[in-house]
């Protein structure tokens, strides 16, 4: 009985070894074309978080927005973050769509950043060509306005997670830290650009 219980002990730990073996597998390398592609998702976000810091308070301010609601739209897109990151990490983690776990949410986070976008930069503009009666007018041009920032900033904090989860599902421990330092090139570069951005204009 003892040899038996020690060969059967002996086939867990060779099971368990190959299944150990098998998870970790290293990635293979990818080409420096491949991870300066990827950071340029960053470098979007980036570009638009420049767009966002120059052109809101005055899209803002030139709506009527009152002084009452302009603390608040700043305030919704942390505490949804706040509430609901968690959810789509985990959702994240556990996706089984063939375009693979992150993807989906990147594409769909992208999206809905341009959307933002185009919310808060031209809502006012649609407004006022689909309504005639000046006090709808405004009540719609601020909602829509406020509904663009806050959908904006949601998505652009919240796609940074999947961003970076790509390149460490993917790649290898030397590729992530290329990739990482990448990221830190782009986003240093249009950190730059966006404090260009908000300088005034002499």
């Amino acid at each position: 009985m003892g040899g038996n219980s020690g060969q059967a002990g002996g086939h867990i730990c060779k099971s368990l070894a190959d299944h150990d073996s098998f998870d970790s597998v290293e990635p293979p390398k990818r080409p420096t074309s491949r991870l300066i592609m990827h950071s340029m998702a960053m470098f979007g976000r980036e570009f638009c978080y420049a767009v966002e810091a120059a052109y809101v308070t005055p899209v803002l301010l030139s709506v009527g927005l009152p002084n009452s609601l302009y603390s608040i739209v700043w305030f919704l897109s942390p505490i949804l973050g706040f509430l609901l990151q968690p959810v789509v990490g985990s959702a994240s983690d556990h996706c089984r769509s063939r375009w693979g776990r992150r993807r989906p949410y990147i594409l769909t986070l992208g999206v809905m950043m341009l959307v933002g976008m185009a919310l808060y930069l031209n809502g006012d503009t649609v407004v006022a060509a689909l309504i005639a009666n000046p006090r709808k007018k405004l009540v719609w041009a601020i909602s829509v306005t406020m509904i663009g920032v806050v959908l904006f900033d949601f998505a652009a904090d919240f796609i940074d997670g999947p961003i970076k989860a790509y390149l460490f599902d993917v790649c290898s421990h030397q590729d992530k830290e290329k990739g990482l330092h990448y990221h830190a090139l782009f986003t240093g570069r249009e950190y730059s650009r966006k404090s260009l951005l908000q300088l005034p204009r002499q």
